[in-house]
């Protein structure tokens, strides 16, 4: 099975995930401005949720995703609430009639708020949820 991992970051939150993830599956973890977009059975987007929305590098990645080539997609979101998702990501997504099979949200610190988050717990619940949907897929 061709399962990769792309993340974004400006905090560097999403690559500690991301990694966690990729290591968890034996395959690299790579940041979108060195990845292509390729074909992937299953494909494991990480980013953050900054000032309400998707990195827009994040974004402009996604657009250039084909239905063809990507069947299905897990999103991995990092955000100081712990509880907001990659909604124009799924969007996108939608429209390029690409599945989201499911989406782990993690807190992620932003200043004072969820300081000490991805910690180790967050990492292995990342690594967890990437192991269960790869062995479904």
């Amino acid at each position: 099975m061709n399962i990769q991992v792309i993340y974004a970051t400006k905090t560097n939150h999403s690559k500690k995930l991301a990694e966690a993830i990729a290591s968890e599956l034996k395959v690299e973890a790579v940041n979108i401005a060195q990845a292509q977009p390729d074909s992937a059975d299953l494909l494991f987007i990480v980013g953050g949720i900054y000032g309400g929305e998707s990195a827009p590098a994040l974004l402009e990645y996604v657009k250039q995703l084909e239905f063809a080539k990507i069947k299905k997609v897990a999103l991995v979101t990092g955000c100081a609430s712990g509880t907001q998702k990659q909604l124009s990501v799924r969007k996108i997504l939608k429209e390029k009639g690409i599945k989201v099979v499911d989406e782990f949200v993690c807190k992620c610190g932003f200043l004072f708020v969820a300081a000490k988050h991805p910690d180790k717990a967050d990492l292995m619940d990342a690594a967890a949820f990437a192991r269960k949907l790869a062995d479904e897929a």
